[in-house]
């Protein structure tokens, strides 16, 4: 008897950040945050589940694709 492994099939997803000056997308979240913390404007992080080649459109800085949701919003506070 062979023993067959069921294979599960990678999520097709990437994140989508932004702020009021650029925009990033991409699956290596810690680089793009790094980016963005350098520019210390307010972010905000989306999950948005489809591959970063597909296109859509973007209204008010928000991905326009379903089941997008924004996972935090990176604020920072002048002094």
């Amino acid at each position: 008897m062979t023993d067959t492994l069921m294979k599960i099939p990678e999520p097709v997803f990437h994140f989508y950040v932004s702020n009021v000056g650029e925009w990033r997308t991409g699956k290596d979240l810690r680089t793009m945050m790094k980016e963005m913390d350098k520019q210390r404007l307010t972010y905000a992080i989306w999950y948005v589940p489809c591959e970063e080649t597909e296109p859509y459109n973007i209204r008010w800085y928000r991905p326009q694709v379903e089941g997008a949701c924004v996972l935090q919003v990176v604020e920072f506070k002048r002094k």
